[in-house]
């Protein structure tokens, strides 16, 4: 049927919440009447658009919850199917079956609807059991692989639903998209929640250049068109906060692109086909560093709204890129009526830090806080002093300074009901180069998945943005520190280091992998890049050697610290929390032998 038929698809990019029910259903519903008001004859919603995707545990064991979330899908969504088709996501379940936990079995679900009947239920057929995703820990995995035929006004249109995974076929035993394929569907149509990943600096290899590049040769291969509907917003789990972007698709059946929504926004496009092909669109124009910041501050926007408890955001400035950066973000995720700078000198504070502090502070025009904690850290240590015995290490003095900071904010954050936003980026979170219950202290950890060169890109892009020094230029120029000491700077070279902790935490590697790159002159130039000079001109092989050795142990030493850390927002392959799962007890050292 497909060659002698028009077809008119919605794409409905909505940003549901994680088990709200009802206002996921309202903006169904709101997509639905969108969509018929345009002629469409089907509208599909993202992957468990009804019950939001990462849902808390204990709402896959609550009954209540289930039942409720079926029922308005056969209640409030089917009726409103009259005059078209419609896809949506939701839980589905089987109360006379249980699982080996005793709890009644489920199924990440989508049903296909028309005239107010339920045409198809389709359950997710491959589970993915990677990086943050735990589907084989809550679903039973479909088998079945069956067309649907939807009816429109020039006839029946056949399609084959599936449900994210599902189209990623490739290593795995099933194939869905070869087995609706064989059974000659029209059209394939997948429904999904698929996170955000940037790209790496330079490259083209983010996660919208996977999906494209995989929808693409997928609609050349069995020459049907290919529809993929994406969610868009954060979800969590617990430890991670996952952006979703969006950034919905269409390829026709040549292979040609012919729809692409918008990123990290909400949005609802028309496809009009024609025998199978529709009106290419070119590709949007790609930018990593915006497209990362712009995650980052739906990121904070999004949670923010989202969780529902904070009625303003604090965030500290030192003088530094990781707080101007985070202030940056922050400033156009919530606007300077939402939030509050705070600025919180010691002894070895420099003047000119606290200059540059207030300088950003001005040129965003925020509410600017200054409290000096000298006073509060000399009367701790005499209390300290008095009570239990002289303080013995200078990372003990250095560490109160940054507790005492943890304190004062936190108490704020407390007062106010406010979010209380954390500057912590990747490689200090990565080798323990923070303060538990210091500089740690906060709800959100806004730039924890960038590694300090990173932060540093992002910063030039927002004075790119804006088309001025909004972060003073002189903040670049001044090297980390953290100013808990007298002429203190940060004790890392972050051009290498930086790689190094990405090598451990997404690569995986050893030590020993490591250093055999170096020996073999192997390591990927592309990411230790040192201002043009090389690596191996900058480092002897046994210099190299010893610092793999110390930053890997590093790693492993700081687990306890980051397990006790703000969530992170997600911007790469692989963040610490819950994507990458770490134990606190670890014998292993990667020992490098000489």
């Amino acid at each position: 049927m497909i060659g002698k038929m028009s077809f008119n698809v919605s794409l409905a990019q909505i940003n549901p919440k994680g088990g709200d029910i009802a206002g996921n259903a309202e903006k169904i519903l709101a997509g639905i009447a969108q969509a018929k008001m345009e002629k469409c004859d089907l509208v599909v919603f993202p992957e468990m658009a009804l019950s939001g995707y990462c849902l808390d545990e204990k709402l896959f064991i609550n009954l209540q919850f289930l039942r409720e979330n079926k029922r308005v899908l056969m209640e409030k969504i089917l009726p409103a199917t009259q005059e078209i088709a419609v896809i949506v996501g939701f839980v589905d379940f089987d109360e006379q079956r249980k699982g080996p936990d005793g709890e009644v079995i489920r199924f990440n679900a989508a049903a296909v609807l028309q005239q107010g009947e339920l045409l198809q239920i389709v359950h997710k057929r491959l589970l993915p059991s990677y990086r943050y995703f735990d589907d084989k820990r809550y679903f039973t995995p479909g088998r079945e692989v069956q067309p649907i035929s939807i009816q429109t006004t020039q006839g029946e249109v056949s399609l084959g639903v599936l449900i994210c995974e599902d189209l990623w076929e490739e290593g795995y035993d099933f194939k869905p998209c070869t087995l609706y394929r064989e059974q000659g569907v029209d059209y394939l149509i997948t429904i999904n929640a698929s996170p955000f990943v940037g790209s790496t600096p330079g490259q083209r290899d983010g996660k919208r250049f996977e999906r494209a590049h995989l929808l693409e040769s997928q609609a050349q291969r069995f020459g049907v068109p290919v529809l993929y509907l994406n969610t868009v917003g954060v979800a969590d789990n617990g430890k991670n906060v996952i952006l979703f972007d969006g950034m919905s698709l269409a390829y026709d059946r040549t292979g040609q692109r012919v729809a692409v929504l918008k990123q990290f926004r909400e949005d609802q496009q028309t496809v009009s086909f024609a025998k199978g092909t529709a009106v290419p669109v070119p590709e949007p124009a790609f930018d990593r560093e915006a497209e990362i910041y712009q995650g980052l501050v739906m990121g904070v926007r999004d949670y923010y709204e989202k969780t529902g408890i904070f009625k303003s955001v604090l965030q500290t400035l030192s003088g530094g890129i990781d707080s101007a950066l985070g202030t940056a973000i922050a400033f156009e995720a919530m606007g300077r009526e939402l939030l509050e700078v705070y600025n919180l000198p010691s002894q070895y504070n420099s003047e000119q830090g606290q200059d540059l502090a207030r300088q950003l502070a001005e040129n965003f025009k925020l509410k600017y806080h200054v409290i000096s904690i000298q006073e509060m850290v000399d009367q701790f240590t005499r209390d300290f002093e008095r009570h239990l015995h002289p303080i013995q290490s200078s990372v003990t003095r250095e560490n109160l300074q940054a507790r005492v900071r943890g304190l004062i904010m936190m108490a704020e954050s407390n007062d106010r009901e406010a979010l209380l936003l954390t500057n912590g980026n990747e490689t200090e979170i990565a080798l323990g180069y923070t303060t538990l219950y210091g500089d740690m202290a906060g709800g959100l950890s806004v730039i924890g998945d960038l590694s300090k060169p990173d932060v540093y890109r992002l910063a030039q892009y927002v004075n790119r943005k804006w088309g001025q020094a909004m972060i003073p230029e002189e903040i670049f120029e001044t090297p980390p520190s953290a100013e808990l000491r007298e002429n203190q700077v940060d004790p890392f070279d972050y051009q290498v280091v930086s790689p190094l902790v990405s090598d451990f935490m997404e690569r995986g590697l050893s030590p020993k992998d490591l250093v055999d790159c170096f020996q073999e002159r192997r390591l990927d130039r592309r990411h230790y890049s040192l201002e043009g000079k090389s690596i191996y001109e900058r480092y002897g092989f046994e210099e190299f050697r010893e610092l793999a050795q110390e930053l890997f142990r590093k790693l492993n030493r700081s687990v306890y610290k980051r397990l006790q850390g703000a969530p992170i927002i997600v911007v790469s392959r692989r963040a610490f929390g819950f994507d990458l799962r770490e134990t606190i007890i670890n014998g292993w050292e990667g020992s490098v032998t000489k």
